[in-house]
C-alpha cells in the first residue's frame, strides 16, 4: 500500500506527500528493528539467566560432593597414618595382623574429586559466556574454575601406594580378597561393594605379605608421600567449599 501511494505521489509530483511517505517508511523500519533488538536482548537475558542458574547448581553440587568425599579422605588419612606407624615399627594399638593387612590393601586406593563444570565448559566452547551480562560475575566464575584447575593435580591424586603395595600381595591373596571381601563389586563398583570378611585359613599368606611390606622402603616412602598429600587436601577442601558456597549464593542473589 505504501509503495502504491508513493508511486502515485511521484506521478502527481506531490513532493510533500512523497517525503511524508518516506518518513513513515523509515520510522516503521526503525521501530521494527528496535522491537527485533529488544526481543533479541530479552531472549539473551533469559538465556543468560538460565545458564547462571545451571552454573549455581553445578557449584552447589561441587560443595556437596566435597562434603561427602572429605569424610572418605579423613578415613584415608587416618589409615595412612596407621600404615606409616606400622611400617616404621611403631605400636598400632590393638589392631591384628589381619586388620593391618586389610588397611594397607584398602589404603592403597584413592577417591578423586573433579568439579561439575558441564555448564561452564558449554558456555566457553560455544562462545556464549558473554550471555552472563555482569562482567564481574563472569570474572568470579572463571576464577573459581581456574582455582580448581590449578589444584586438580591434588584432587585427582593417584597415590603411588596402589601399584607399590599391591605388587606385594600374591595373586592367591588378591583372589581371596576379591572373592571374600568384594563379592559384589566390579571394577566400576562403589566402595559399598566391600564387606567385612574373615582372614584366610592360611595365616602364612598374611604373615608373608606383611613381612614383604615391612621390608620395602618403597612402600614406606609411598605411604609417607600419600599421607603428606592427604594433609594438604584436607586443609584445602574446606577453603574450596567456602568459595563454592559464597559464589553460588552470589549467583542466586543476582536474580533477587
Amino acid at each position: 500500500m505504501i509503495l502504491r501511494r508513493l508511486t502515485r505521489h511521484v506521478k502527481d509530483q506531490n513532493w510533500f506527500a512523497v517525503g511524508l511517505d518516506f518518513v513513515i517508511v523509515v520510522i516503521g523500519v526503525f521501530i521494527g528493528l528496535q522491537v527485533s533488538n529488544w526481543n533479541a536482548t530479552r531472549a539473551d537475558k533469559a538465556t543468560g539467566a538460565a545458564y547462571l542458574a545451571r552454573i549455581a547448581a553445578d557449584i552447589r553440587s561441587d560443595d556437596a560432593r566435597l562434603a561427602d568425599i572429605m569424610e572418605t579422605w579423613r578415613e584415608d588419612a587416618a589409615q595412612t597414618e596407621t600404615i606409616v606407624h606400622y611400617l616404621e615399627g611403631d605400636p598400632v594399638g590393638d589392631l591384628t595382623d589381619w586388620d593391618i593387612f586389610q588397611i594397607i590393601y584398602y589404603g592403597a586406593g584413592w577417591t578423586p574429586f573433579s568439579p561439575n563444570r558441564v555448564t561452564y565448559d558449554e558456555l566457553i566452547s560455544t562462545g556464549k559466556f558473554s550471555l552472563v551480562a555482569d562482567p564481574e560475575l563472569r570474572r568470579e566464575i572463571g576464577d573459581y574454575y581456574a582455582a580448581l584447575d590449578d589444584f586438580a593435580g591434588f584432587y585427582s591424586f593417584q597415590t603411588p601406594m596402589r601399584e607399590t603395595v599391591r605388587s606385594k600381595y600374591s595373586p592367591d591373596v588378591q583372589t581371596y580378597m576379591w572373592e571374600a571381601c568384594f563379592p559384589e563389586a566390579h571394577y566400576r563398583g562403589a566402595e559399598s561393594g566391600w564387606r567385612d570378611c574373615a582372614p584366610p585359613e592360611d595365616a602364612e599368606m598374611v604373615a608373608a605379605t606383611l613381612d614383604a611390606l615391612k621390608r620395602s622402603d618403597e612402600v614406606l616412602d609411598a605411604a609417607r608421600y600419600a599421607a603428606s598429600v592427604r594433609v594438604i587436601l584436607l586443609r584445602a577442601a574446606p577453603i574450596d567449599r567456602t568459595r563454592a558456597q559464597d559464589l553460588a549464593a552470589k549467583i542466586e542473589g543476582y536474580f533477587e
